[in-house]
């Protein structure tokens, strides 16, 4: 900042004592933007991993404890949604852009434990006994359905691709002797349509092309029992059409952490598996990716956190980490044929994956430090 040379006498004293005022604004903006500088997140406070073709990025808050989240695309792929305990906000996939944001509840114990995104603009969230349907271009409340039967935290939830009917599912604990229900709603209608049976330990429902209804059926999960599938007619009256009873389950495996129809991926000693659904059959099995050689000496245990599939592309998403969280993990882009390597990247504390409908992008979130979510590019 500059002003012309005084000149002598009381103009001169007028002058400094501007000079003094503009000098003093000054330091005061500069102190101002500077506390703002160090407020704010930004890329120079976690750098992003080599490599890694970003499309954009949107920094958090910082968190002293582990943070939860939870990421989803849209069916179309235009939109991206995140969740975690400030609420849930919608970017568009292109440009990162925040299309609407939602506060989390007020009520305790209300966290978000599953989220989807419908082509149509709607939000669904899974809460504890029940489900909450957002609109994006409407500020109305939103509408509230709660679960048949008996029912804990709603963890998975599917839009059909058209954004007619809703799916959802809850896990059921190992001692829950009542079968587990399915429920999907007609969103023309704005009520519950059907309610199907399927149990699931770890729940999951996703809709085929045909919009016909997939749904998680076990007997037990991790380490015991039985992982299959059920389908759904949607258009015979959600008639059951098929039913994968699945096979047992090796001792000492963990999951599924993902599934379609025909196969579920699994951890086991040490390695990444994949498993045919109906038989049971290991397709492959790969080992984790090892920690970095700067990384510390405790954290040479990996396990498996997270696994996305990309719908429409031959690879899966999988996001592997020191047991001890005493150093970053891999982010691995691995093909389902064999379960080999594409891309990994270094990456301290994802808390959240999601793959693109179309198969050329995902997105993850993270849950230590200075949070962020990040939308990159699968490599060619």
């Amino acid at each position: 900042m500059s002003a012309p040379y005084p000149e002598r006498g009381a103009s001169s004293a007028r002058w400094w004592h501007r000079a003094a005022l503009a000098a003093a604004a000054c330091a005061l903006l500069t102190t101002v933007a500077a506390d703002r500088a160090s407020a704010e997140p930004g890329a120079r406070d976690v750098p992003l991993p080599p490599g890694l073709a970003t499309v954009w990025r949107v920094d958090g808050r910082r968190v002293d404890a582990r943070a939860w989240s939870l990421a989803a695309y849209s069916t179309d792929g235009r939109l991206v949604g995140v969740s975690d305990d400030g609420g849930t906000r919608v970017y568009r996939a292109r440009d990162g852009r925040v299309v609407r944001s939602f506060p989390a509840p007020f009520s305790t114990g209300q966290f978000a434990y599953s989220l989807a995104l419908s082509s149509t603009g709607l939000v669904a969230i899974g809460r504890v006994g029940g489900i909450e349907v957002h609109s994006l271009e409407r500020s109305v409340e939103p509408l509230k359905l709660h679960c048949g039967g008996v029912c804990g935290p709603v963890t998975a939830l599917a839009f059909a691709p058209g954004g007619q009917w809703l799916a959802y599912q809850s896990a059921r604990g190992r001692r829950d002797v009542t079968p587990g229900l399915v429920g999907v709603v007609d969103l023309l209608a704005g009520a519950r349509a059907a309610q199907l049976e399927a149990s699931a330990t770890r729940a999951g429902v996703l809709f085929a092309d045909d919009a016909s209804l997939i749904a998680a059926n076990t007997t037990s999960i991790d380490d015991a029992g039985t992982f299959g599938v059920r389908r759904f007619d949607g258009a015979a009256q959600w008639r059951r059409t098929r039913d994968v009873a699945g096979a047992q389950l090796p001792r000492g495996s963990i999951g599924p952490f993902a599934f379609d129809e025909r196969a579920a991926v699994y951890a086991r000693d040490g390695n990444v598996e994949l498993r045919d659904v109906a038989t049971g059959a290991l397709a492959w099995s790969a080992p984790f990716v090892p920690p970095g050689l700067d990384s510390p000496g405790d954290a040479a245990e990996t396990r498996l956190e997270l696994v996305a599939f990309f719908p429409r592309r031959e690879l899966l998403l999988t996001f592997e980490a020191p047991v001890s969280r005493s150093g970053p993990g891999a982010l691995a882009l691995r093909r389902t044929s064999d379960g080999s390597v594409v891309a990994v990247y270094d990456v301290v504390g994802v808390s959240a994956l999601a793959a693109a409908p179309d198969g050329r992008s995902f997105v993850y979130s993270t849950g230590v430090g200075r949070t962020y979510t990040a939308m990159a590019r699968v490599p060619d």
